[in-house]
């Protein structure tokens, strides 16, 4: 009887083991994704490629409507706006359009305009279509003294009124997209109200695209 029951013991010491083994097991299938890139120079930019920040005033001639005369505008003393371009993401002849501009305006406490601080242009070619622009406030101009902050658009060729972005909250602005015909530009002005001494800053999003799709 003693024999029977040790062998009794070690059955059940075996089953308890083989189930913890099989609640530990995992089975994976198994899928996969290969991505190629392949990257070409700025000068075989075309449609929405092509949409980018310029300056008539820093590239005279360039066959884009006239905007960006304002990027070296004196604020007060001997102060001024200083614009830095980005990558050049679009070129032909002589000219070119940037990827992003990098902006520091000294201002004192009251209010401000500044009037055709940059253009943002479509440089069409043979066969280029409609672009549709969507503009997002990545990082808002919220810091204490700001009273108000405010991009303003305008279409460079007509003057007409596009919109006006609100810079004090983040996300998408634009209601529905901005449309460019190859050809087109927006001049950029900046409105903004200091109440207090303040270093402030924003950082706004130019979403490029030839469908109308809402970026996410």
């Amino acid at each position: 009887m003693k024999e029977m029951k040790r062998y009794t013991t070690i059955v059940a010491v075996l089953v308890i083991s083989i189930a913890v083994a099989a609640v530990n097991a995992a089975a994976f299938a198994y899928r996969w994704m290969q991505v190629s890139v392949e990257v070409e120079g700025p000068g075989e930019a075309r449609g929405a490629a092509c949409v980018g920040f310029y300056s008539s005033s820093a590239q005279s001639g360039i066959p884009l409507p006239y905007a960006g005369t304002n990027y070296q505008a004196t604020t007060y003393g001997t102060n001024k706006i200083s614009v830095t371009p980005g990558l050049e993401i679009c070129t032909w002849s002589s000219y070119r359009l940037y990827e992003s501009i990098t902006v520091n305006v000294p201002l004192t406490v009251g209010s401000w305009y500044i009037k055709d601080l940059y253009g943002f242009g479509y440089n069409g070619t043979s066969g280029s279509t409609k672009v549709y622009v969507w503009i997002k406030v990545e990082d808002a101009a919220d810091e204490s003294g700001i009273d108000y902050a405010k991009l303003i658009l305008y279409n460079a060729t007509t003057g007409g009124y596009v919109g006006e972005i609100d810079l004090e909250t983040t996300g998408l602005k634009t209601t529905t997209p901005i449309p460019l015909n190859p050809g087109d530009a927006l001049q950029l002005d900046l409105r903004i109200r200091a109440s207090t001494t303040t270093t402030a800053s924003f950082e706004v999003g130019f979403y490029v695209s030839h469908s109308a799709e809402e970026p996410r």
